[in-house]
Order: C-alpha cells, then structure tokens, then sequence
C-alpha cells in the first residue's frame, strides 16, 4: 500500500509539473527560423528560411524562402494561438499574381519549430520540420 501511495505521489508530481502538450504562442513563433533540406512536391528543397514578424497576433506577416530565394512567399494573417490564418502570394520574378489562402500549424519540440501549410496554391502540403533558430 505504502508503494502505490509512493508511486501516486510521484507521478502526480510529474505530471502536475509539467504540460503534455505544450501551447506555441505568437512570441513562440514568431523570429527567424531556419530549416534542413526537405523533400516537397518530389524534389529537395534547400535553404529553407521562415520568418514570422509582426507586432502581435492580430497582425502577423509570414515570409518563406529557399533554394537561396529562389523561391519565396509573403503572407499576412492572425494567429490564434498556435494556427496561423491568412493569405499569401508568391514573390520574386513570378508571374503569378494569385492571391491564396493558407493556414499555418506551429508545434514546438523542445528548441525545434515544425511547421505545417495547408490551404490554396504552391504551399498546400508543405510541412516544415527541425526549424531553428537563425543566427543573427
């Protein structure tokens, strides 16, 4: 009996202590992350940068690059808690002029930034993981 109490104890203390599920924040988000290469749309895609600005939730700015800019993307949106909700458009010498809706889950794991796009356009489907904080 003693050892159940023991062991109730312990794992209260644990798990009262900690979340198992962490909440990702705006302030979490938001910086300049870098990413590893990663396969999308059956090709490697290196240089990936992801930037989230903005001055708080209600009026976030997203910006997504690679392949040393030669693709790249700019978005704006809100964020409700660890979803981005807005719209983007491609950047750079495209000749699209499309405007896109695009979601955006952040989930942090320990240091580490995962990214998840979903929604209208070249980004749908794009997940981004191992994202770090860039050097600056």
């Amino acid at each position: 009996m003693k050892k159940l109490t023991v062991i109730g104890i312990v794992v209260a203390l644990v798990f009262g202590g900690c979340t198992l599920f962490p909440t990702v924040t705006f302030d979490d988000a938001k910086g300049e992350w870098d990413f590893p290469d990663t396969t999308f749309n059956n090709s490697t895609i290196t240089s990936i940068h992801l930037s989230v600005m903005g001055e708080n939730q209600a009026a976030c700015r997203i910006d997504l690059s690679w392949n040393n800019f030669n693709n790249f993307y700019y978005g704006d949106g809100t964020m409700n808690g660890n979803v981005f909700t807005g719209e983007y458009n491609v950047g750079g010498n495209s000749s699209d002029t499309t405007t896109y809706s695009i979601t955006v889950t952040f989930s942090l794991s320990g240091s580490t930034l995962k990214a998840v796009f979903n929604g209208q356009g070249p980004l749908n489907g794009l997940i981004l993981e191992h994202g770090v904080k860039a050097a600056t």
